[in-house]
């Protein structure tokens, strides 16, 4: 087991103080990718959802396009 060393420049720029530093760090990253992960596919499905709902709109949308387009062709 190693001691802190009570000299503040070895302390805070000294291997023990990097390796902690690191660790800390490391588990910041997992942490914050972990929560934007579990945001993405909040994002996605909320999408998937809007996607769906849209659907039925598209199609009814493009029916009633088609039966204008239909009523304003000239016949000849």
């Amino acid at each position: 087991m190693r001691l802190a060393t009570l000299h503040l420049e070895t302390a805070r720029y000294g291997g023990v103080y990097r390796a902690a530093r690191l660790a800390r760090l490391r588990q910041q990253m997992i942490r914050h990718i972990k929560r934007t992960d579990a945001s993405a596919q909040k994002v996605e499905q909320a999408l998937a959802i809007l996607a769906e709902a849209n659907a039925p709109m598209d199609r009814l949308a493009r029916h009633q396009y088609d039966r204008a387009y239909v009523r304003s062709r000239p016949t000849t």
